[in-house]
């Protein structure tokens, strides 16, 4: 959930600079505090700043040319937020500076240990042991994974030494990129400058001593070879396109996104063939498994219940960190797994216990690059670009779209009514579903079947951003619990035309009622687009109390540790 951020230089030059952008870019994995490490010809020089990036660039008017600059934004898992606690984190000698995502499970025990050799630590983050042990280890730096236990990836500068030197462990992301004058390594391919046309990614148990001449690569502590991959950029993830928030820019893209699906899932013949890999596996299947978290576990939610009506087989929806080894009957099944980023701490431990009972194992995944991707049998591209605000909204739209499309062919006359009317629902949206003048002390949004798991994708987006308390529940359930909480404070949501009786239930306690109206249609994806009004709704909602819907309190958009 934090960005790494790195540049090495055969020639001095503002690597602080691209440092600086590429975390940028990574903020919206963490925007807690940041930090960077650069080195002169004398010292090791590290800048933090509590905040987001802005904080730090600030502390950073002057600029020295350097060949080594690492760089990292934190969300805080393991200490509070404060200077003392962000990255870098440097040896007790100051030789060593390290920036590290992920959790060193023995930390206690590494602390104890380097007590003993009469270093004692400065606070109470794990990322500190890694600079310390580092230093004993000396020139056997790639035998570090024999020491620290956990998941975690990170990269090391050194005083007076042009390189750096990086390390994985378990399935957290890295890779690194160069373009004709510069190395970068990156928690992100994101992050990479659109001169980057090449990359190598970091696999489990990786070492790597990147100097401006060669790589050395070991894993197990024996030296392997790597080549570098084709990497493209086509977009510039910075670019807000004239909109104030990235949350809003994302939701209008939500059309040209779908017009893009519906394209390339019916004339791509690589797409094509990967459909029909998939369906030749569901005709021995006797039961689905569908994985996620968050967002994704709603658009799991959906799809079980579509491919139940649709294929008369079995499907289960899994929030992914629910799922157990008990869940699985002796019988033939397939799962599929769906994630945003690609690198879902839940998912991916999920993906373990699939692949220890052989279940084949597909993805819905927006990073074609992530580590999600490349574990999965078929990986199918949910083609959005860039969705940097931490609340998801297109990407909702672009997995429902997709995993129906794997199950169903769609006439191309659907295609241009199906783009229209979603772009006809974006542009009434505010009439469609109005924010209020004063903002509700409580949300309740209800529906029935497909229109219940619109209400809990819609609650979620509310109170991510906005902080107003806001709940989904089925439309019959309230009077089993809920309509307690109901009183004339309380705004409830109702999603399609059959909950006349919870309306009045609520009602009858003082609720007030708002019901949207969606344009009258048959078509079959219509129901896709329900989503669009609540997510301009939670905006709205989220800047009138003040808000950056952009970077909500106390969370991160991808979620790489459990």
């Amino acid at each position: 959930m934090c960005g790494i951020f790195g540049c090495l230089s055969y020639k001095s030059q503002d690597l602080i600079s691209k440092t600086l952008q590429g975390l940028k870019i990574l903020e919206y994995r963490g925007y807690d505090s940041a930090g960077i490490a650069y080195i002169t010809p004398t010292e090791l020089k590290t800048v933090k700043a509590v905040g987001e990036i802005n904080q730090l660039a600030k502390k950073l008017q002057t600029r020295p040319a350097t060949k080594v600059c690492i760089g990292h934004t934190r969300w805080a898992t393991n200490g509070t937020v404060s200077i003392k606690n962000s990255h870098p984190h440097l040896s007790a000698d100051g030789s060593i500076a390290i920036v590290h995502n992920g959790i060193i499970e023995n930390y206690e025990t590494c602390r104890q240990k380097l007590a003993t050799h009469g270093i004692k630590l400065k606070t109470s983050v794990d990322t500190e042991v890694i600079p310390n042990i580092l230093c004993y280890l000396c020139h056997n730096k790639h035998n570090i994974h024999n020491f620290l236990k956990g998941q975690y990836v990170f990269c090391m500068a050194k005083t007076n030494n042009n390189s750096l030197f990086i390390a994985k462990k378990g399935n957290l992301p890295l890779f690194i990129g160069h373009d004709d004058q510069t190395l970068y390594v990156t928690s992100d391919t994101l992050a990479l400058p659109q001169t980057v046309s090449e990359i190598i990614p970091i696999d489990n148990l990786d070492t790597c001593e990147i100097t401006d001449t060669e790589l050395k690569f070991y894993n197990h502590n024996h030296a392997i070879k790597k080549t570098w991959l084709p990497f493209s950029q086509s977009f510039i993830a910075s670019d807000k396109k004239g909109f104030s928030t990235y949350m809003e820019k994302e939701i209008n893209e939500i059309p040209n996104v779908i017009n893009k699906i519906l394209t390339i899932y019916q004339q791509s013949k690589t797409i094509t063939t990967m459909r029909q890999s998939f369906r030749d596996k569901l005709k021995t299947a006797r039961c689905i498994h569908i994985c996620g978290c968050g967002t994704s576990y709603h658009v799991a939610l959906i799809l079980a219940k579509l491919f139940e009506r649709d294929m008369q087989i079995r499907t289960i929806a899994h929030i992914s960190s629910e799922l157990t080894a008990s869940t699985f009957l002796n019988e033939s099944a397939i799962a599929i797994v769906i994630s945003q980023s690609g690198e879902t701490a839940d998912t991916l431990a999920c993906m373990d216990i699939l692949q220890e009972h052989n279940i084949p194992v597909f993805a819905l995944c927006n990073v074609t690059t992530s580590t999600i991707a490349k574990r999965s049998q078929i990986t199918f591209p949910l083609l959005c670009g860039p969705e940097i605000a931490v609340a998801s909204t297109k990407v909702f739209c672009a997995a429902v779209l997709v995993g129906y499309l794997l199950i169903n062919d769609y006439a191309t006359k659907y295609n241009d009514d199906f783009v229209k009317e979603t772009t006809n629902v974006l542009q009434n949206a505010r009439q469609i579903l109005p924010t209020p003048q004063k903002a509700p002390k409580q949300i309740i949004i209800i529906g029935k079947d497909i229109d219940y798991v619109i209400a809990l994708e819609a609650a979620l987006k509310i109170k991510e951003v906005s902080y107003v308390h806001c709940e989904g529940y089925p439309a019959n359930e309230l009077k089993h619990g809920p309509l307690s909480m109901v009183d004339n404070n309380t705004l409830a949501i109702v999603f399609g035309d059959n909950s006349s009786n919870a309306i009045a239930e609520i009602k009858a306690r003082g609720g007030k009622i708002m019901v949207p109206q969606f344009p009258k249609t048959d078509n079959p994806l219509a129901f896709i687009s329900k989503i669009i009004p609540a997510q301009i709704f939670a905006l709205d909602l989220a800047q009138k109390l003040g808000n950056d819907p952009d970077k909500p309190r106390n969370l991160a958009k991808s979620v790489t540790v459990l």
